[in-house]
């Protein structure tokens, strides 16, 4: 009788998670996967509406947008590009790579390389002031570190050497929430030593190649020999949207499971109780951050509103890049454009 009980808790589980991991899947309706390219679809078919999606591109149209996506039940229903961008031009997404490369943290901490708690001067034992040594892993995701945040980091030369060795500690690491770049700036060094690999190699090969995020479809900028955790990701719209869907669709892609799904679950829900509408290097909407945008949501979020926004009750990802060549032009409100394209779905 246990075992029988057993069997049926199993069996309406699974059948929860299959339901949870997108609203259109089904028997006679397979989940769509961009393999080995996207697949698009006219608005009707995947229950949104075309004046709604006629507004989001409006908004990008007037708000400095380069190249955007709107991707619903696997299929883009719309793409556009503006001021001479192309489809196949990576975009700096500043923030954005911090969202990657929290993925790549929950993928190695799976391995066993890291943890949470691990502090740093287990792999950087020459982090100066000693203090630093006693940072988690897990207070530079959560941008908990306490280390100065230093606003002009891009001119100290090489940022590794000052964040390990120069910069100081404002604050008790856990004490304050600081969204924090030069504390962040450890995760780069931290991680090639738990991992023997370099942070943009891990997440090239355990990552962006599985999923179709061709070489020609990124770059990745770096300083003192080591790439940047915190910006840097240059990356088409096309790729992006892939890795959207990787996190949409909790790690899994197509049979096989990449990123676990557990890891996904935690980052993109509060981390700390200092800044809710924050993770581990995502933010989420659980404070209702983002007005008219269900609380599932959560996003990464770049400079000048470069974003990647994920709608998991809607099964909807939406992508806005501008790079580093208009933005400084448009000052955006980010959730307008959330709004739009969630008021886009007819059956919300």
């Amino acid at each position: 009788m246990l075992i029988l009980a057993a069997r049926l808790f199993l069996s309406v589980l699974a059948f929860g998670e299959c339901a949870a991991l997108a609203a259109d899947s089904s028997p006679t309706k397979p989940l769509a996967w961009p393999v080995p390219d996207w697949q698009t679809s006219p608005p009707d078919k995947v229950q949104m509406s075309e004046a709604g999606l006629e507004a989001v591109r409006k908004w990008h149209e007037q708000s400095g947008t380069r190249a955007a996506l709107v991707i619903r039940h696997g299929r883009i229903v719309g793409e556009w590009y503006f001021a001479g961008a192309r489809a196949n031009e990576p975009l700096l997404a500043f923030s954005v790579t911090k969202s990657v490369s929290s993925t790549a943290v929950g993928m190695a901490i799976a391995k066993g390389k890291l943890s949470l708690t691990t502090p740093l001067g287990k792999f950087l034992p020459e982090l100066a002031p000693a203090e630093k040594k006693t940072i988690a892993v897990g207070q530079l995701l959560s941008m908990t570190s306490g280390v100065y945040n230093n606003h002009k980091l891009d001119r100290v030369g090489d940022p590794f050497r000052y964040a390990m060795l120069e910069a100081p500690l404002d604050f008790h690491p856990g004490e304050k929430w600081d969204y924090n770049n030069t504390g962040l700036a450890l995760l780069s060094p931290c991680f090639e030593r738990a991992t023997g690999q370099r942070l943009d190699e891990f997440v090239a090969a355990r990552i962006f190649k599985p999923i179709g995020i061709r070489p020609v479809d990124w770059t990745w900028d770096e300083a003192g020999g080591l790439p940047l955790p915190y910006s840097g990701l240059h990356i088409t719209a096309r790729g992006l949207g892939r890795f959207g869907l990787l996190v949409l669709r909790r790690g899994r892609w197509k049979d096989r499971q990449i990123v676990p799904a557990d890891w996904l679950a935690r980052a993109t829900r509060p981390s700390q109780d200092l800044e809710k509408n924050y993770g581990y290097l995502w933010w989420n909407n659980a404070q209702g951050k983002w007005r008219g945008t269900p609380s599932d949501a959560f996003a990464a979020i770049g400079k000048f509103e470069n974003d990647l926004l994920i709608v998991p009750s809607l099964d909807l990802i939406v992508v806005r890049l501008v790079g580093d060549e208009t933005g400084h032009e448009h000052k955006v409100k980010i959730d307008r454009l959330f709004r739009l394209a969630v008021e886009a779905c007819e059956d919300r």
